[in-house]
């Protein structure tokens, strides 16, 4: 397998969006924190994240998913010159309630509102990928 953080965001996020206009909070919820997880490694990448042969993170610090690597984030960005791709996103990190694991919750714990927060913390994560994208960062 050799990750593919681009294409990774584009599919989880395409499909969260779908979960959320259904109704299907507890899938959606899951996807949208990958989607932000696999755009924040994507832009890490671009900005000079040293990754193994497998095109995954070589630093144990990046091998976290969002919940984890939001503030990581921000830290690797700013250190890198990508100030920029840091504009919305503050150490008050929205998905600090999000775990990979809650995939085996019972759907009924996930809400709309608890959801749509992520969602908005994905939409803000996803500009910052498409401005990286368009600089030609990634």
């Amino acid at each position: 397998m050799t990750a593919d953080f681009h294409d990774a965001t584009e599919r989880h996020r395409v499909d969260a969006d779908a979960l959320f206009n259904n109704q299907r909070f507890a899938n959606a919820d899951h996807l949208f924190g990958l989607a932000a997880e696999c755009a924040l490694k994507a832009v890490m990448k671009g900005l000079g994240m040293q990754i193994k042969p497998d095109g995954s993170p070589s630093t144990q610090s990046h091998r976290v998913h969002v919940n984890k690597l939001w503030n990581e984030y921000i830290s690797f960005a700013n250190n890198r010159n990508g100030v920029k791709y840091v504009v919305g996103m503050d150490s008050n990190n929205p998905f600090s309630n999000w775990d990979v694991n809650q995939r085996y919750e019972h759907h009924s714990r996930f809400t709309d509102s608890c959801v749509d927060e992520h969602r908005k913390a994905t939409e803000i994560i996803m500009s910052r990928w498409i401005e990286a994208f368009l600089d030609g960062v990634l």
